[in-house]
């Protein structure tokens, strides 16, 4: 240890550095490390695969802000490119008076006094747009690509007549004579050593040092995949790499054998985790000014497992087994240990790389004229034109040109892409509202029907309402107000219910009746046997003489169920559900959710075990009273909970229902429906304005969004004055669920077209059931739009299971407390959903996981690319290929000033929305006039070149069409 007491650039003495850092330089390095932790992603475990703003780091700036910034640092892209969007605009997707209205709202500029603005410029720039010049095919376009054979084939009248004097050559030897060649770009400074070495070496230290640090990470995090659980794990990833890795015999690849040494020195010198960074900085020569840009730049270069190691940081609860201790400091630790044993090794000197400048990217001096040349032709300038512009002139026009560059235009396009969808929804929702009911109402109405506001069940609200028009669907946040640590008869402990913003403070559990306490020991035990027999196979298979054996004993029988189950899935799956209801009894449950005593709390996990009456009808009044249901309830109201099940699928909880935590819904409807059976809730429920007729009867249900299985708890206690009513029920969801299956057939190719829709049921459930099927169901893939308004409104209205739908009536809440809550719940979680997806599609490779065909499991944590890549985080590109990313549009049924009320009483709504993170409507209630919010000012809807197309059924509209499709009015023909 050295003894020399000199300054470091960190300002520490290395005297007491490798033991205990100075007070001010550790408090420094944690707000960096803190600082760059905010860039991570926030994704969990598969398990609780949660949908979050990809770029929520930057969410208190402006949308077209924060998407450039988020691109330059994880060197993404911020929009579609633009030939997306030309083709977008080619089908008519995007129009130019699309165009021309965003322009409109640009800032212009006459820079050609009485000839040329900055508006016109920009809009020959993007009708039709111009030709793509990347910096380094200038030469080729010129000598084979024919730009200076003739001029381009698509101008506009006006130019082409204008230049038909002229000639391509001319031109270009005009603009060659007038725009100055850009000079190369001077070398770059590195923000890594990374950087250099590849530059000056050829050697990828991104390459060298990630696939052993990917192992370590993996084995410390690992939920027990491994046959061997990683060592001194309750140490901490630091102390267990030193550990292990100097051991004898331990292999070190390449530039990497100074690590050993490091190891070996660290864990004699006992330093810790912040000491080891520290004693990093210093040896690369960081003052402390570069530290924040450097660590992030480190961290972001193996994001998703520095992500994974700071979200089971935060909250170690989220890994699924094991629950080991992480910290990010030791992650950076270990990665700055390994680096500067590599660098040492390649160059010799560890601080020199700061000061080596990095060649700039290959580059084309002629970049300018060639757009230049480009632009000249849209506008119709001749070559003698050209060359009679006053330098200052030409000066301007050049300025102008090259400051709508690519990623200007493409924003432009996006705000046009966004725009003209806006209007697809809201100009016909208008019509729509404006015309008759297109079911008459009734005295009372034969059920009623609670459902999420996941855009996935808008397809079955409407199908279901289609089929019985006396049956009312309702939308609510999935988890019906019940925010409930819950766990089941066979789960070892309790996982969250609720949205991700919320900490539940409640614990449910289901228990089994007091007469089936013996079938439920019978259950226990024989899953502990079943469980045991899995778990000594597992392992066998991964030993030497148990692995041989099973391996030729087994292997050979294992060819037959995985035979039938890619021949025949769902024959095979319903097989060994009846096996598993054969081999294991099912017990009646109940829930455990009365707590008479208002200070009963588990010491261990402060969670208060079950709900006061009080609690209960509060949790209760929370999701009807929102919704207006006070009164004139039907005798039957179903609380139908969503999740989704697939096979052979990491991302299977991402179409779970996102409103509790990435989990099913089921408990939570089963827990409300015999929470609002109680006659003292409803007594309390009295007295707060919401009256419950006594004969009705509240009935807990699930909807699998996969399969399209529907399920009813607790049939025992339902009234037998009520079966008639459950039967009806009951048919007219089987035929909803069937026509749901066909309309989400319809853009699935493999199902074949056209198809019946019994064959489309059957369709939907093989594809949940298929071990090879990257596709199980598209998810979340079409959300668009949020409506948070009466039924009554969206009701006989095709959306194209493109739209949020949250009940909520606001001729019932004067204060607007209601709406409060219904916002609350509904924006963070539906614009989370929309922006996971909107980066996920513009740029896959970064934002979202790529394509799921080299994807591996690690260790029950996230998936990765090969056997030691990066986490991915992000959806799939099978998840994304049909999504249209665009901002969603959520419309509230209020006024503009109760809205805003509301938004600005909330921060992180404020946030959102000032932001412009999500485009914001009103519709009046009295009048129906619609209102969009821009610039912070609501600006009334005019116009109405969109249609409200009418057709008799849903399947009338869109049998036999794939694409996204607009809105329309179902009208069913008169019996």
């Amino acid at each position: 240890m050295s003894t020399c007491s000199h300054v470091s650039p960190c300002g520490c003495h290395k005297s007491t550095l490798e033991t205990q850092p100075a007070d001010g330089c550790l408090q420094h390095l944690r707000r960096v490390v803190g600082h760059a932790a905010r860039f991570l992603p926030v994704q969990g475990p598969l398990g609780v695969f949660i949908h979050y703003n990809t770029l929520r780091s930057f969410q208190h700036r402006r949308f077209e802000e924060a998407v450039l910034e988020g691109a330059g640092l994880y060197k993404a892209e911020p929009y579609l490119s633009e030939e997306a969007y030309q083709l977008e605009r080619g089908r008519g997707r995007i129009l130019d008076e699309d165009i021309d209205a965003v322009l409109s709202r640009e800032p212009d500029l006459e820079f050609l006094p009485g000839r040329l603005s900055r508006r016109v410029l920009r809009r020959a720039m993007l009708i039709p747009g111009v030709r793509r010049v990347n910096g380094i095919n200038i030469s080729w376009q010129l000598e084979e690509g024919g730009w200076l054979d003739s001029f381009r084939s698509d101008l506009p009248p006006a130019s082409a007549a204008a230049l038909c004097g002229d000639s391509p050559q001319a031109l270009w030897e005009a603009c060659l004579a007038r725009v100055k060649p850009q000079p190369a770009p001077p070398p770059v400074m590195p923000k890594r050593p990374r950087d250099v070495v590849l530059a000056h070496y050829g050697i990828d230290m991104d390459a060298l040092i990630h696939p052993p640090l990917i192992r370590l990470t993996g084995a410390y995090l690992d939920q027990g995949i491994a046959y061997w659980p990683m060592p001194h794990r309750d140490r901490g990833l630091l102390k267990a790499a030193r550990k292990i890795m100097p051991q004898p015999f331990s292999i070190f690849p390449a530039h990497l054998g100074g690590v050993r040494t490091a190891f070996l020195r660290q864990e004699a010198a006992g330093m810790d985790a912040e000491a080891v960074v520290l004693e990093a900085l210093e040896q690369l020569g960081l003052p402390q000014s570069h530290w924040e840009d450097f660590v992030t730049e480190e961290l972001l270069a193996l994001r998703g497992w520095a992500g994974m190691v700071h979200m089971l940081e935060q909250d170690a609860s989220l890994a699924p087994h094991d629950r080991v201790r992480c910290s990010l400091m030791e992650f950076l630790a270990l990665r700055l240990t390994y680096t500067v044993a590599a660098l040492k090794d390649i160059a010799g000197d560890t601080s020199a790389w700061r000061s080596t400048p990095v060649p700039a990217p290959r580059f084309d001096p002629l970049t300018h004229v060639a757009r230049v040349f480009d632009v000249v032709q849209l506008l119709g300038i001749t070559s003698s034109g050209l060359a009679a512009l006053a330098d200052e002139e030409m000066a301007r026009l050049v300025q102008e040109i090259l400051a709508s560059h690519e990623i200007e235009r493409r924003r432009l396009l996006h705000l046009a892409y966004e725009r003209r969808h806006e209007r697809r929804v809201l100009i016909p929702l208008a019509k729509h509202r404006s015309m008759p009911g297109v079911v008459p109402s009734s005295n009372r109405l034969v059920a009623q029907v609670l459902f999420c506001i996941d855009e996935r069940e808008e397809s079955m609200r409407r199908a279901l309402e289609e089929v019985d028009p006396a049956i009312e669907t309702v939308g609510v946040a999935g988890f019906f107000g019940v925010a409930i640590n819950y766990a089941g008869i066979d789960d070892a402990g309790g996982v969250s219910l609720c949205p991700v913003v919320v900490d539940p403070r409640h614990a449910v559990r289901e228990v089994p009746a007091e007469e089936h306490e013996h079938l439920h020991r019978r259950r226990q035990g024989r899953r502990r046997f079943w469980g045991g027999l899995a778990r000594n196979g597992f392992i066998s298979s991964r030993t030497l003489v148990r692995g041989w054996f099973s391996t030729a004993c087994l292997g050979f029988l294992s060819l037959f169920p995985l035979a039938l189950r890619v021949l025949t899935p769902l024959a095979f799956g319903r097989f060994t559900r009846f096996l598993n209801r054969a081999f294991l009894p099912e017990p009646r449950t109940e829930f455990a959710f009365m707590r008479d005593d208002a200070a009963s709390r588990d010491a261990t996990t402060g969670l208060m075990h079950g709900f006061t009456t009080e609690e209960q009808a509060e949790c209760v009044y929370e999701v009807i009273g929102p919704a207006g249901l006070h009164k004139g309830h039907a005798r039957l109201v179903v609380i139908l909970g969503h999740g989704s099940t697939s096979l052979n699928n990491p991302y299977e909880s991402a179409y779970c229902c996102q409103a509790c935590g990435g989990r099913t819904g089921a408990p939570n409807a089963r827990l409300f429906a015999l929470v609002a059976n109680r006659p003292a809730v409803r007594e309390v429920l009295r007295a707060k304005g919401v009256v419950i007729p006594e004969d009705t009867w509240f009935l807990g249900g699930y909807h699998d969004t996969c399969n399209e299985d529907i399920h009813f708890f607790d049939l025992d206690l339902l009234p037998e004055t009520h079966c008639g009513d459950l039967t009806r029920v009951h048919q007219s969801l089987d035929k909803a669920r069937t026509l749901n299956a066909h309309e989400r057939a319809r853009r699935f190719e493999a199902a074949g077209h056209p198809v019946a829709p019994e064959s489309s049921l059957r369709h939907v459930q093989e594809r949940a059931e298929h071990i090879g099927e990257p596709r199980p169901e598209y998810g979340h893939c079409t959300n668009a739009v949020a409506f948070v308004g009466r039924r009554e409104i969206t009701k006989g209205l095709f959306m194209d299971r493109r739209a949020f739908l949250a009940s909520y009536d606001a001729t019932k809440d004067p204060s607007d407390e209601a709406l409060a809550r219904v916002l609350q719940a509904a924006i963070p979680v539906c614009y989370s959903i929309n922006l996971d997806y909107y980066f996920s599609a513009v740029d896959n490779d970064v934002y979202g996981s790529g394509t799921k065909l080299p994807h591996n499991i690690n260790g029950l944590l996230g998936v990765m690319n090969g056997y030691q890549g990066d986490l991915r985080t992000g959806l799939p590109a099978q998840a994304v290929e049909i999504h249209e990313p665009v901002r969603i549009l959520f419309i509230v049924e209020t006024a503009p000033e109760r809205l805003m009320k509301v938004i600005r009483a909330d921060e992180e709504l404020s946030e959102i929305v000032g932001n412009q993170w999500i485009r914001l409507v009103t519709m009046d209630p009295d009048d129906g006039h619609v209102e969009v919010y821009r610039e912070g000012v609501f600006e009334k809807l005019t116009g109405n070149e969109e249609p409200l197309p009418v057709a008799s059924s849903s399947l009338a509209w869109y049998e036999g069409k794939m694409e996204h499709l607009a809105l329309a009015r179902i009208e069913p023909k008169a019996a």
